[in-house]
Parts: structure tokens; sequence; C-alpha cells
């Protein structure tokens, strides 16, 4: 294939097969199997487009995770407090399986701060967003109390998760998820937002 063929493509067409390339290569091979050279030779483009686009593999990894369509996280209560924290975890668990937790693990660990910023809006900043109108709606049906909940608290259980996921695991079952709902969230930010 010659430059001139391989180049042709501009804009967001080649974006589009960037990603869609970098994901499949990182599914085929994992994060060690995903080169400059693959990816480029399944997206029909050069490595000189990528290297002026991306500066590492791992900027090239996020920025293809980032085009993956938006997690869906529950915003409308269940009616119970524990139900809705089950849920939202339920689906973080589903997209971390999908993008694959060894992946996550060394972008972290490759990644210089800036993209980690990038990280970690990726995987978190809906969920907190999600989080802060489930437990408001708990307290407007007086599951918790007026009291304010710190930051600490209410991002517990993505945590808590996370903890699971890069650190213990690597798979998280339903059960386990219950179990930490039950046994350290739920009572937890009960307790918080009932401190005078």
């Amino acid at each position: 294939m010659s430059d001139e063929r391989a180049t042709r493509r501009r804009g967001a067409e080649l974006v589009a097969a960037i990603r869609e390339a970098t994901l499949a290569e990182l599914t085929e091979h994992g994060y060690a199997g995903v080169t400059f050279e693959g990816v480029g030779r399944r997206a029909q483009t050069s490595k000189s487009v990528l290297y002026r686009r991306y500066s590492s593999r791992p900027q090239m990894i996020i920025d293809a995770w980032t085009s993956l369509a938006p997690l869906e996280l529950p915003r409308q209560s269940t009616g119970f407090l524990r139900d809705d924290l089950v849920g939202i975890l339920l689906s973080i668990n589903v997209r971390f399986q999908r993008i694959g937790t060894d992946a996550f693990r060394r972008v972290i660990a490759e990644a210089d701060d800036e993209l980690l910023e990038t990280v970690t809006s990726f995987a978190w900043e809906h969920a907190r967003e999600a989080l802060e109108i489930l437990l408001n709606a708990a307290r407007s049906r007086g599951e918790l109390g007026d009291a304010p909940i710190d930051d600490r608290a209410v991002i517990l259980p993505l945590v808590l998760l996370r903890h699971e996921l890069f650190f213990t695991r690597g798979v998280v079952d339903e059960a386990t998820i219950a179990e930490m709902v039950d046994q350290i969230c739920v009572p937890l930010l009960t307790a918080r937002a009932s401190t005078p």
C-alpha cells in the first residue's frame, strides 16, 4: 500500500477508522499487542499519520475508548437507594469488562498526568453525576437524612468497585457488588446523611 493511498482519508472519517482499528487490535491482541504499525495497517493509514495524532500508545487507546457509546447509567430511581447503587455499579462493571481491566491497568501505568485526567473523566465523571442524582432522589423520599454527605462518602461506591476491578479480582460478580452496597455503602451513606 502506498503512502498516498494510506493517507488519503482525512478528518472524521480517518479518526473513526483509527479508533475502530485500535479497539479491534486491543480486542484481538491485548494491550501489549497494540502497535502503531498494527493500527495503521488495519486502519489503512500510515504510521506517520498516527504519530502526528498520538504521542503514545496509551493516548491512542484512550482516544479510541472515548469513541465508545456513552456509558448508560440509571438516572431514574428504582425507589430504593440500595437497588439504585447496585444498578450503577453493575453498569460500570459491564463497561470495564468490555474494555478490559488489564488494558485499563496498563494504560494507567503508562499514562502521563494529562492522560490520567482524561481517563479518569472518561471512567468516573458520569458515574459521579448519576450517583448524585440518585442520592438526591433517596433524600427526597426520606431514605436519607438532610445532613450534607461529604465527597468521599458520595464516591465510595465507585472507589470500592475500582478497588475490586483493578487491585483485587479483575472480574466482579453481581453478588460481590450487592455485598459492597449492603454492608458498606448504604450503611455509611445513611449514617452520614443523618449526622447533625
